[in-house]
């Protein structure tokens, strides 16, 4: 607080003493942070005796200390106020005096007030209201500065983290979108190896069905040449008449067919000797194939394995077991 002396205008009618109202005196010391006013008021009217109320922080003391050195250096503080007799300037206008209250002020100030009229106060000491909050500011300052720090660091390492995020981000993007061009080239080349197998797979399908065919032509010619063989025997008989000759010649047809039918025989059991041999041939071979098939998609099964755990993240293993 900081009292304020000398704040009484003039007497009324009654010869009461009025004096300065508490919005006039804020306003005239309006440049410092007072929060209120309060005046003294005894038999006479105002007494005289003004209040200014700062807040009870240590802004409001320095700034009540502020208007103290103001009043110091313009030669109007309390010492002053006793030496002095003149309490105008020159012209008539009233000349303020002000100083930090003490006690002895605020019971002066009291003096005629009863009850809820009184001015109530606290005595704190300038440790307690200036040095001890400025402490206290300081290192709420210095918290404050450190969670401002931590704060720009965090969001520094979350600007940080969401630009590797999104880094990461379109990388990834780029590599599905290259994988599923990969995947995408790699089912069209084996669809054209499909195509072009099939292609191999008709063509040699045609081949065979070529050979089939041209061998069961072979074959019908054979028998139709045996036929004819034999219709040539039988056509060239002699002369009935002649009895002997048609006997010999009878003789010799019947020998003829007879032979044939050995050789008929004969040709048909190593037919189909051969035809076994060659079923049995066409069997290995088709294992082989299968065999040698079956290699090549464990082949390629284990080095895909291999290359897709070479490219798994986070060290995760693809089983490469066989079935």
């Amino acid at each position: 607080m900081v009292m304020i002396m000398n704040t009484r205008l003039e007497q009324d009618e009654n010869d009461k003493w009025i004096g300065m109202g508490n919005q006039e005196l804020l306003d005239y010391f309006s440049s410092y942070a007072a929060v209120k006013a309060r005046h003294s008021y005894g038999p006479q009217g105002h007494r005289g005796m003004s209040v200014l109320i700062f807040e009870s922080t240590a802004r409001g003391y320095l700034e009540a200390e502020r208007l103290h050195k103001h009043f110091a250096e313009q030669g109007t503080h309390r010492e002053a106020l006793g030496r002095r007799r003149g309490l105008f300037y020159p012209g008539g206008k009233r000349e303020l005096y002000g100083y930090i209250a003490m006690k002895e002020d605020l019971d002066s100030f009291n003096q005629h007030s009863q009850g809820k009229s009184r001015l109530k106060f606290e005595m704190r000491s300038y440790q307690e209201m200036v040095v001890k909050q400025i402490r206290q500011m300081s290192e709420d300052n210095q918290q404050l500065i450190f969670y401002k720090n931590k704060v720009a660091k965090e969001q520094r390492q979350k600007v940080a983290l969401e630009e590797s995020f999104g880094i990461v981000s379109e990388r990834l993007r780029k590599t599905m979108e290259e994988n599923r061009i990969v995947r995408q080239r790699t089912k069209m080349q084996h669809e054209q190896n499909k195509e072009e197998m099939d292609f191999q797979e008709q063509f040699f399908k045609e081949r065979i069905k070529f050979i089939h065919e041209a061998r069961d032509e072979k074959e019908e010619s054979f028998e139709k040449l045996q036929q004819q063989q034999r219709e040539k025997v039988k056509q060239s008989n002699p002369n009935p008449s002649n009895t002997e000759e048609y006997r010999r010649r009878a003789d010799e047809i019947a020998k003829f067919i007879k032979f044939q039918d050995e050789e008929m025989q004969a040709f048909v059991a190593e037919r189909d000797k051969l035809i076994r041999a060659h079923e049995e041939k066409m069997v290995g071979m088709r294992e082989r194939h299968w065999q040698e098939e079956v290699e090549l998609e464990k082949e390629f099964d284990a080095e895909l394995s291999h290359l897709m755990e070479k490219y798994t993240p986070d060290g995760s293993k693809v089983n490469t077991g066989n079935t």
